[in-house]
């Protein structure tokens, strides 16, 4: 895969990036954060403005683009530490369009067209999202507990992985169902998460075990482009801090052991790019395995940590106090890093395949 962006690409990552800049100071998401809130006002335009569409067909007034280039508008909005459903909703809409039927074509076409918003609610008590103990029964209605569910209180509809007459499935499930009841959890990313308690719910199936599948996969790597964005943030803040902090008469961005820490940072944040966006093209192609996936997700969670803490040490103490923007990304980060799969969860998975011959080409 090449990762140079094309010239489309690069205007559609300035432009949006100028409109970030200027439309959403930190100060406004520090508000949002105070109340853990989700930023409706930003999500309005990006729906007006198409951007939810980018990688959606022509035919449903989509842009007609690829899934890198939904990467991007990830990207560019963990960047400005917004807190938005994107990559949840994304991860829904695209396997809804993928696998979903025409039930769950109804429902994508109603997602872009700001009708409904959609989050997944997959992880349960155990310690792999594949542990799915929630039912569906003969009635259609849907039993079980869902947690870390993200964006839970401002969506309209949950797409949940349960099992059915018909095995494992997705269903889609009213949020606002009085059977339906979300209790506010306290992240770590301080972005609005709830754990869900689904008591005889009505559920709609709207995908197979291997569309479940393919959420999973798709939410993993929209979540390690997130984790990425929040690496790249601290390093371009750590690298603009260090050529105007002045010691001994000179930036201390002159010094090499600066300089050193800034070359590992880089490393990291852009290993990650090529594991994250290679996974995005693989998924576009139809040629994504879990392995893969899994991969780039452990990579960037066990990266994450390592660049914000040496941003944080070359930002010396002033780094450490919230009125300073980069613990915007030291906890999304980490938050990031734990969500759609922990480090030790994905790195099982990669380990089931380790005795395979590698495919180089």
């Amino acid at each position: 895969m090449d990762l140079e962006l094309s010239e489309t690409q690069t205007i559609f990552r300035d432009t949006l990036r100028d409109y970030l800049e200027r439309e959403v100071p930190f100060s406004r998401v520090r508000e949002l954060e105070k109340k853990g809130a989700a930023d409706e006002a930003l999500w309005q335009a990006l729906l007006r403005q198409g951007w939810l569409g980018v990688a959606c067909p022509e035919a449903l007034g989509g842009g007609a683009g690829s899934l890198v280039d939904a990467g991007l508008l990830v990207e560019e909005l963990q960047r400005r530490a917004v807190p938005v459903p994107i990559a949840e909703v994304l991860a829904c809409l695209h396997t809804l369009l993928e696998g979903g039927g025409e039930p769950g074509r109804e429902m994508a076409t109603g997602v872009l067209a700001g009708e409904s918003l959609l989050v997944p609610a997959l992880h349960e008590a155990g310690p792999r999202l594949a542990d799915v103990a929630a039912r569906v029964g003969a009635d259609g209605r849907l039993s079980g507990e869902k947690r870390f569910v993200d964006y839970a209180s401002v969506a309209s509809h949950h797409l949940v992985a349960a099992r059915g007459q018909q095995g494992l499935g997705l269903y889609c499930v009213a949020a606002h169902d009085p059977a339906v009841r979300a209790e506010p959890l306290v992240s770590i990313g301080r972005t609005p998460q709830s754990r869900v308690r689904y008591d005889g719910a009505p559920a709609e199936r709207v995908g197979d075990a291997e569309a479940c599948r393919r959420l999973v996969q798709l939410g993993r790597t929209f979540c390690t482009v997130q984790t990425l964005a929040c690496m790249q943030q601290a390093l371009d803040m750590t690298v603009a801090y260090t050529s105007v902090r002045e010691q001994f008469g000179h930036p201390i961005g002159t010094f090499q052991a600066v300089q050193h820490h800034a070359a590992n940072m880089a490393i990291h944040a852009e290993s990650v790019r090529f594991l994250a966006y290679e996974a995005l093209d693989a998924l576009q192609r139809g040629d994504a395995s879990d392995e893969q996936v899994a991969l780039a997700k452990a990579a960037s969670a066990q990266a994450v940590p390592e660049v914000t803490m040496l941003a944080h040490q070359l930002h010396g103490g002033q780094g450490f106090i919230e009125e300073n923007d980069l613990y915007f990304f030291t906890l999304r980060g980490k938050e990031r890093g734990l969500a759609w799969g922990s480090l030790d969860e994905c790195l099982a998975i990669v380990a089931e395949t380790v005795e395979r011959p590698a495919r180089w080409l």
